[in-house]
C-alpha cells in the first residue's frame, strides 16, 4: 500500500482508514443489539467508499492535488466529497455501482434528519450490493483481499424484519418509525425498485433478498429444507394472504378526501385527477400503491403510501395535478 513517488504513504493511509471503516460498518449492521445500526452503517460505508475512491484517484493520477478542490484564496483546502469522487471514477451516470453509491448517500443524508431504525427489504438489497461492490473494487484496483479479516458470512447482511415490518403501510410500523420516516422510506423504496428495473436489474445496484423454495435431491441447493418427520406424516404448505382491506384501505373517493383534507383547500382534486395520475405514472404496476381483486366487480383500492406519495409530489411541485392532467391529454 505504498503511495507513488511524490505521495509517500498517503494512498496507504487512505486505504487503511477505508478498510477500517468498511469492517466497522459490517460489524455494526450485523449486530442486532445496536439500535442505531442502520444510520451508522450508512455513514460508515459511505466513508469507506469515499476514502477508497480517493485512493483510486490518487493512484490513477499520481497527484495529491487530484483529490482536492481548486484552491480559493483565504480558505482552507477542501478535499473532494463522496459524490465528487464517484463522478470521477464512474463517469457514466447510469453505471449501477455509481447509482448504488449515490442512492446510499441520499439515505445517509436523510438519516441526519430522520430516525430510520428499520429498513425494508428493497433497501437491504442496495446495502448488500454496496458491501460486495466495495470488496470487488478493493481487489480489482489494489489487489487487496479482506478474506483473512472479514469472513464471507460477515459480508452477508443480517436483518431482523418480520412480515409486518416489510409493509410500510402498516399503521403499527408507521407509529414506530414516525410518519415522516415511514413516508420517506416508502417513497425511497419505490424509487429503488423502479430504478432497478430501468437499469436492467444489475446485481451491482441491488441484490434481492428472498428465499427459494424447491423440491430437490440435494438439500444444499435450497434456502429452506422441508424434512419428513419420523412417522412420515403428510405436511401441508399454507400460503397466508394479506388483507387488502388493511394494506390498501382507500377507494378513489377516499384518496381524494384524504388528499384534499391534508392540503387544507390549497388545491382540490377529484377522481379524474387520480385517474390521470394512475395512467401517467403506471400506478397499476406498483402493488405497494394499487390493488384490484380478480373477482369481477372488485373495487380499485389504494394504500396509505399512495396518498403520502401524492402529497409528496404536490409539495415538490404545487402544479403536480394540473401538469399530470396535461400529460395525460398528450398520451
Amino acid at each position: 500500500m505504498v503511495g507513488r513517488r511524490g505521495n509517500p504513504g498517503l494512498k496507504g493511509r487512505l486505504l487503511k482508514s477505508s478498510i477500517d471503516a468498511y469492517v466497522l460498518a459490517l460489524e455494526t449492521i450485523n449486530r442486532l443489539s445496536v439500535k442505531y445500526r442502520v444510520e451508522t452503517f450508512a455513514y460508515l460505508i459511505c466513508n469507506a467508499w469515499e476514502l477508497l475512491l480517493k485512493a483510486k484517484i490518487l493512484d490513477d493520477t499520481g497527484s495529491r492535488k487530484s483529490i482536492f478542490h481548486p484552491k480559493v484564496k483565504g480558505q482552507r483546502p477542501r478535499t473532494l466529497a463522496l459524490r465528487d469522487c464517484v463522478k470521477k471514477v464512474f463517469p457514466k451516470d447510469k453505471d449501477p455501482v455509481r447509482r448504488n453509491l449515490e442512492r446510499i448517500a441520499d439515505l445517509r443524508d436523510e438519516s441526519v434528519h430522520l430516525v430510520i431504525s428499520v429498513i425494508p427489504r428493497d433497501i437491504v438489497g442496495i446495502f448488500q450490493a454496496c458491501v460486495l461492490n466495495y470488496h470487488n473494487s478493493l481487489v480489482s484496483w489494489f489487489d487487496v483481499s479482506l478474506s483473512d479479516r472479514v469472513p464471507l458470512g460477515m459480508m452477508t447482511l443480517v436483518y431482523d424484519l418480520s412480515p409486518d415490518q416489510l409493509d410500510l403501510s402498516s399503521s403499527l410500523l408507521r407509529r414506530w418509525l414516525g410518519k415522516d420516516a415511514a413516508s420517506y422510506l416508502m417513497e425511497f423504496g419505490s424509487q429503488i425498485r423502479q430504478e432497478f428495473d430501468d437499469l436492467g436489474k444489475p446485481a451491482e445496484f441491488s441484490i434481492g433478498i428472498g428465499y427459494r423454495l424447491a423440491v430437490v435431491r440435494d438439500g444444499e441447493e435450497s434456502d429452506i429444507t422441508l424434512l419428513a418427520g419420523d412417522g412420515g406424516e403428510r405436511a401441508n404448505i399454507v400460503e397466508v394472504a394479506k388483507d387488502p382491506g388493511r394494506t390498501h384501505p382507500y377507494r378513489q373517493k377516499e384518496v381524494c378526501e384524504e388528499v384534499n383534507r391534508s392540503l387544507g383547500g390549497i388545491t382540490m382534486i377529484n377522481g379524474y385527477d387520480i385517474w390521470c395520475v394512475v395512467g401517467v405514472f403506471g400506478v397499476k404496476k406498483r402493488p405497494e400503491f394499487y390493488y384490484k381483486g380478480t373477482v369481477t366487480g372488485s373495487p380499485t383500492q389504494y394504500s396509505r403510501g399512495f396518498v403520502d406519495w401524492l402529497l409528496t409530489q404536490h409539495r415538490k411541485d404545487p402544479h403536480f395535478f394540473t401538469n399530470t392532467r396535461q400529460r395525460m391529454r398528450q398520451t
